[in-house]
């Protein structure tokens, strides 16, 4: 995987993580229990982690 792939799934990896933090995240503020909205963030940190280990593993092929 060259660093153009790698950038490319770590931008959907984080647009996904951007947008089920913002549903259920959200959707669960408005309920009386916020346990989701605390998986919601894990859930959006562990995209967000695992975005940045991609573009890591990213190389240039030549």
């Amino acid at each position: 995987m060259d660093k153009e792939q790698a950038k490319y799934i770590a931008d959907i990896l984080k647009i996904i993580a951007v947008a089920q933090f913002g549903y259920s995240g959200y959707r669960s503020l408005q309920s009386p229990d916020h346990a989701v909205f605390y998986l919601s963030c894990v859930v959006f940190l562990l995209l967000s982690t695992i975005g940045v280990l991609i573009i890591g593993f990213g190389r240039d092929s030549k």
